[in-house]
């Protein structure tokens, strides 16, 4: 009985968790530590190493033996695999959502296309933007009528939002014209959906997916570069 009263809680913590690992408020390769986990987040120890156990199942977090646990430090190769299945799953999805997508989903992509155009304005606000990327991914899935695909995809999702994250944020940062592109992309991926041009909005999504994928590739190769050079550096010492 006292489990069951246990589980809401741990699922609040898991959420709290999961959402500040997502928004990379802890990073990539950052020890999360129980005790000060559960003091900033106001419980016992025992939801917290509970929700720590469900994102380690989740791929959020690694599990290092007698270390403790730590946020997930995903190599290029390893987002290259991710991203290239996201690819296959949400290619199909847009394809789908062409098809299949009900009246009641047009009105829900035309009412994304009233806030991609406010948004594209705010180039500052990365929160609002990546919140309706994944309110978009999400429903060319939803639309697709395939259930088994929409699951699939926010599975993937959740082991992807870090990256999708660090993409805007740096592709804004770097170059305030690609957070701009990217809305126009969303656009036009969105108005071939409502125009039932399939094999458009197949082929506008996989090139959207795969030019991010090369983004963050680049950034996550000069990221492991630098590691080993510093790593290099400390063992000849």
């Amino acid at each position: 009985m006292a489990a069951n009263k246990s589980e809401p809680l741990t699922d609040s913590v898991y959420a709290r968790l999961r959402d500040l690992i997502l928004s990379n408020v802890f990073r990539a390769g950052q020890k999360l530590v129980d005790r000060d986990l559960a003091e900033q987040l106001g419980v016992s120890r025992t939801p917290v190493r509970e929700a720590l156990g469900r994102l380690a199942m989740m791929g959020l977090v690694e599990a290092r033996s007698r270390r403790g646990y730590y946020v997930r430090q995903y190599t290029a190769e390893e987002m290259s695999d991710l991203y290239e299945f996201r690819q296959i799953l949400e290619v199909n999805a847009a394809r789908l959502a062409a098809q299949n997508a009900t009246s009641s989903h047009r009105r829900e992509f035309e009412n994304i296309l009233i806030k991609s155009e406010k948004l594209a304005a705010d180039q500052a606000n990365h929160a609002k933007t990546v919140a309706l990327d994944l309110e978009i991914h999400d429903l060319i899935a939803r639309s697709s009528g395939n259930a088994s695909l929409h699951q699939a995809i926010q599975n993937l999702m959740d082991k992807v939002m870090c990256f999708i994250w660090v993409d805007w944020v740096d592709a804004s940062v770097a170059d305030p014209v690609s957070i701009a592109a990217a809305h126009r992309e969303h656009q036009e991926l969105i108005e071939r959906i409502i125009a039932k041009d399939a094999d458009g909005a197949a082929e506008l999504l996989g090139a959207h997916i795969e030019n991010a994928r090369e983004g963050l590739a680049g950034m996550l190769k000069a990221r492991d570069d630098l590691r080993n050079v510093v790593l290099a550096g400390t063992a000849s010492k």
